[in-house]
């Protein structure tokens, strides 16, 4: 019994350090992204295809935020945010490349 309980406690204190790993991983990339994805005011001024392309890079990293269900249950409100930003960003960058 008390070998099964000393296994438990380990898959336990695991699992703990597993989540507590990840929601820190995921607040981290949420405090930095915002630096690297423009504003919409940013937007609507002069953009190159350069600053796109690195704002583009960014938004992939929305997008796996997206797929992670920790950052969709605690964080949403951000990464919705960013996401949305996201958007905006490829259609400004599938304008500039044209049909």
């Amino acid at each position: 019994m008390i070998r099964w309980g000393l296994i438990l406690a380990a898959v336990i204190i695991a699992a703990g350090a597993w989540f507590d790993w990840t929601y820190h991983a995921i607040r981290t990339e949420l405090a930095e992204l915002p630096s690297q994805i423009p504003s919409e005011a940013a937007l609507n001024g002069d953009q190159t295809g350069e600053q796109l392309k690195g704002a583009v890079t960014a938004c992939q990293r929305v997008d796996r935020l997206r797929s992670n269900p920790i950052a969709w249950l605690f964080k949403s409100e951000a990464v919705a945010a960013l996401a949305e930003q996201c958007e905006l960003i490829k259609a400004r960058q599938n304008a500039l490349q044209g049909p």
